[in-house]
């Protein structure tokens, strides 16, 4: 392959003089000139990828044993052996790989952050949505800037801030991110601040990649916010064996009570493991917290705050597939500086939660998708919801996306991602 490269690229600039001397450049010639052109761009790019590929696993291996295995994303890429590779592992990783709660051991800090602005048109409001549940028109839904990295050999950190919430008078929200990280090794990492919960997929997927306009409804009613207080360990298993190659180990203990105010002295803890099987490709999560809720004042009962979870990701060709459920005791509060008590909590009612995602991926650039969302015991309503998100979205350029999707759902929701509306016209710029 690399011979071909070369001689192409050899061949260019003596073939263009001698048909220009011969004034035979008529348009089959030229026709052939441009697809050997773009025969030997793309030959350069497969190169370039496999030296690329061959450069990290070098540097891996001079690392020692610990580092001798290739990346989950390296894993979850297929290998650039047509032009189309590169997109396609691009495509699974977005379905495979959770944005949001990887260390940052592999990026330098720099200077300039990283931009996130979504806009967003909503309408056609779902029956009983008034006002404020149904948000209708022009929206700004997200207004984000955020610096992260590894700031020396053993130390990173990450600081995002969030612009959004201040008009809404929600002040206490602008902080989003605020941690560092400590690396003791090259499969460890420890973690302290403010960041997101090691909980199932949902969560930990970034607002800038996720295809439908909001989370799943579990999601912003179990875990407002999706961030917490505390400290984390990660730690990968690679090391350990063929079994457990893929699988990743997450730990934490963090402050609870629905994220920003803290007041029952008590620490809620978070377990989850995860395996890539990347031959598949395939991933599957457990997840689990154990902790304490607030009870309204004068109510006695179980303030028990567990959660149980499963979930699962999957990429075949152009088909990319999720599934997630939740189930535990019914949240007794919604996110606030100060507690707000949910008006159907009940001390030992449960909830429980499940949604199933499909994305096709059309072209390079365009895909559609479905999800199946449904919420049993909803802390407000006390009802069963249910929706169904159908939709569409457009790669615009390398660092924007246009989405339309379509809503049918069964009542109003009022957990932190709520969407009440059954039509979302929405834009991403990341940069």
């Amino acid at each position: 392959m690399r011979w071909t490269v070369l001689l192409s690229l050899l061949l260019l600039p003596i073939t263009l003089p001698q048909q220009a001397r011969g004034g035979q450049l008529d348009e089959e010639r030229i026709r052939k000139l441009e697809t050997m052109l773009e025969q030997a761009q793309r030959q350069m790019a497969q190169l370039q990828s496999v030296m690329e590929a061959a450069s990290r696993e070098l540097a891996d291996l001079k690392q020692g044993p610990s580092r001798q295995t290739l990346s989950v994303e390296a894993q979850v890429a297929p290998a650039a052996t047509d032009p189309a590779s590169d997109h396609r592992g691009d495509f699974a990783r977005r379905i495979l790989l959770p944005d949001l709660g990887g260390d940052q051991r592999e990026h330098e800090l720099s200077g300039r952050p990283e931009l996130f602005i979504q806009s967003r048109y909503q309408a056609l409001p779902i029956n009983g949505a008034t006002g404020e549940a149904a948000r209708p028109n022009f929206l700004l839904t997200r207004m984000e800037t955020r610096w992260s990295g590894k700031v020396s050999g053993k130390v990173g950190m990450g600081f995002e801030l969030q612009y959004h919430p201040a008009p809404g008078g929600s002040s206490f929200e602008i902080v989003n991110d605020a941690f560092v990280e400590y690396y003791p090794n090259e499969s460890t990492t420890i973690r302290a601040g403010q960041f997101v919960k090691p909980f199932g997929f949902d969560i930990q997927q970034s607002s800038s990649i996720r295809e439908a306009p909001e989370r799943g409804i579990f999601a912003g009613y179990f875990f407002p916010g999706q961030r917490d207080r505390g400290v984390m360990v990660i730690r990968k298993l690679d090391a350990l064996g063929a079994p457990l190659r893929g699988v990743t180990v997450y730990g934490a203990a963090l402050n609870g009570n629905r994220f920003f105010q803290d007041n029952n002295r008590q620490l809620n803890y978070n377990l989850r493991a995860r395996k890539v099987f990347a031959s598949l490709p395939l991933a599957v999560g457990i997840s689990a917290q154990l902790g304490r809720q607030l009870l309204p004042p004068g109510v006695g009962g179980s303030n028990l705050e567990d959660y149980y979870g499963v979930d699962l990701q999957f990429v075949w060709r152009r088909l990319g597939v999720r599934g997630e459920y939740v189930a535990g005791n019914m949240p007794s509060t919604l996110i606030d500086i100060e507690p707000e008590f949910a008006p159907a909590f009940r001390p030992g009612a449960h909830s429980s939660a499940g949604a199933i995602f499909a994305n096709v991926k059309l072209t390079r650039n365009n895909d559609i998708y479905w999800r199946y969302d449904q919420l049993n015991g909803d802390p407000v309503s006390g009802r069963n919801i249910r929706a169904l998100n159908l939709g569409y979205f457009r790669s615009v350029g390398s660092h924007s996306r246009f989405g339309i999707d379509y809503q049918f759902k069964s009542g109003v929701t009022r957990n932190d991602d709520h969407v009440n509306t059954r039509l979302q016209l929405t834009w991403n710029v990341l940069y």
